[in-house]
């Protein structure tokens, strides 16, 4: 399985997408994840409820740190993977201080992984729900 993607994710995703929308990692296992978003004012939207487009965002990272747990950086760096489909079922608004993603690998193929990600609030309540398939590219072309 892969090395801990613990260790050097932080520094990975700090100036990316994760870093700028508060994204953070919390806990890396084997085939599974936990990130948090601690939310800020421009996380909520005009209801003041967390944006639904914040939630989705945590989904598919939280996801994709799931994933990294069960791949090595060599397969990563040889045939890299991407989402490919992204299903969100919003169950109840999101509001309070943050907001946590537990995703686990479902089923890592040769081709194809399946992720599903439950979103909590500060209260414990489950918000969201999500899946989250990623596809592993053949490979990358040989330079010369």
């Amino acid at each position: 399985m892969g090395e801990n993607p613990g260790d050097d994710i932080r520094a990975i995703y700090s100036g990316r997408y994760w870093g700028h929308m508060g994204i953070e990692t919390v806990e890396v296992g084997e085939s599974c994840a936990t990130s948090r978003v601690r939310l800020q004012d421009f996380h909520f939207n005009y209801n003041e409820v967390v944006h639904g487009g914040v939630i989705s965002g945590l989904i598919d990272s939280a996801a994709g740190l799931a994933v990294r747990s069960v791949r090595t950086l060599a397969e990563i760096g040889e045939r890299p993977h991407a989402t490919s489909d992204l299903h969100v079922i919003y169950l109840a608004p999101a509001r309070g201080s943050e907001l946590v993603a537990r995703a686990h690998v479902v089923k890592a193929g040769r081709t194809a992984l399946f992720t599903e990600v439950q979103v909590f609030d500060d209260c414990a309540r489950l918000v969201a729900r999500g899946s989250v398939t990623f596809v592993i590219a053949q490979g990358r072309p040989a330079t010369a």
